[in-house]
C-alpha cells in the first residue's frame, strides 16, 4: 500500500526518480512514527513535492522549506557532505525529531533537492528515562523528562508547516536573541539584525521583508536599505 503522497500540480525533476521509491520503503522499514519528505528547493515557498506519514509534523505537500534548507542554499555550508545524520529537529508544535538529509544534486553538483527523514523517538526516549529511574542507586529518583521539551541538545532545524511560519519563527529567534526591544535598537543594531537575517537565509522568502519591517518597527523601504548595506559589506 502506497503511503507517499506527491503534489501532482508539479513537475518533478528527473534526479527525484531513484528516491520516490525509497520514501515508502524507508517509511515501512522505520515505522508509522518516521515522516520522509522530499523538498524540490527551486522554490523554498513550496518546497515539499513528496511526503510519507505528514501526521508525524503536521506538515503537508506544498509546504515551505525547513530553516536548516534555508541556510544551505544560502550559505553553502555543507557543499562538501553528500548527507547530515541524526541532528535534532523540532516543530512548531514542540514535537522533537532525530533527522536526517540527504542532499539530492544535479549533474554539475548543484543542491537541488533534499530527502530527509524525520524519526519521532518519544516512545523510546520515554523508556530509556524510566529504565534510568528504576534502576538508579541514588536512592532519589529521577523525573521522567519529556524530551520534546527543555532539551539540552543543540536544535539544527524547525519544522514549519507554511510560509508565514517559517518566516515568522527565524525573525522572532533572531530579533529576540537580541536581548534588546526593537524600538530601543540602535540603527547598527537593526543593520547587524538583518545581517543575522540575511545569513539564516530568511529574505529567500516572499514576504520576508514585510515581516521583517514589522518585527523591527521600520519601514519596508528602511529594510531594503538595511539589507542592501549588509550585502554590499559582504562583497
Amino acid at each position: 500500500m502506497r503511503r507517499t503522497v506527491v503534489d501532482e500540480t508539479r513537475v518533478l525533476r528527473p534526479e527525484f526518480a531513484p528516491y520516490l521509491p525509497m520514501m515508502d520503503f524507508l517509511a515501512e522499514l522505520l515505522g508509522p512514527r518516521t515522516e520522509v519528505v522530499l523538498h524540490d528547493t527551486s522554490d523554498v515557498s513550496r518546497s515539499i513535492v513528496a511526503l510519507t506519514n505528514g501526521h508525524v509534523s503536521g506538515r503537508s505537500v506544498g509546504g515551505p522549506a525547513t530553516d536548516l534548507v534555508l541556510k544551505v542554499l544560502q550559505n553553502h555550508e555543507h557543499d562538501d557532505r553528500d548527507f547530515l545524520a541524526n541532528y535534532l529537529a523540532v516543530s512548531r508544535t514542540g514535537g522533537a525529531f532525530r533527522s536526517s538529509t540527504f542532499f539530492i544534486r544535479d549533474r554539475v553538483g548543484a543542491v537541488v533537492g533534499m530527502l530527509c527523514v524525520n524519526v519521532d523517538d518519544e516512545p523510546l526516549r520515554r523508556a530509556r528515562d524510566l529504565l534510568e529511574a528504576i534502576t538508579a542507586t541514588t536512592g532519589v529518583p529521577k523525573a521522567v523528562v519529556d524530551p520534546g521539551v527543555g532539551t539540552a541538545a543543540p536544535v539544527a532545524e524547525r519544522l514549519s508547516a507554511s510560509v508565514d511560519e517559517l518566516a515568522l519563527d527565524g525573525i522572532d529567534r533572531i530579533v529576540a536573541a537580541r536581548g534588546v526591544e526593537p524600538h530601543r535598537m540602535s540603527v547598527q543594531e537593526k543593520t547587524s539584525t538583518v545581517g543575522e537575517l540575511e545569513r539564516a537565509g530568511v529574505f529567500l522568502l516572499k514576504g520576508a521583508v514585510a515581516q521583517v519591517a514589522t518585527a523591527l518597527q521600520v519601514s519596508e523601504p528602511t529594510v531594503y536599505r538595511y539589507l542592501a548595506q549588509v550585502r554590499r559589506s559582504r562583497v
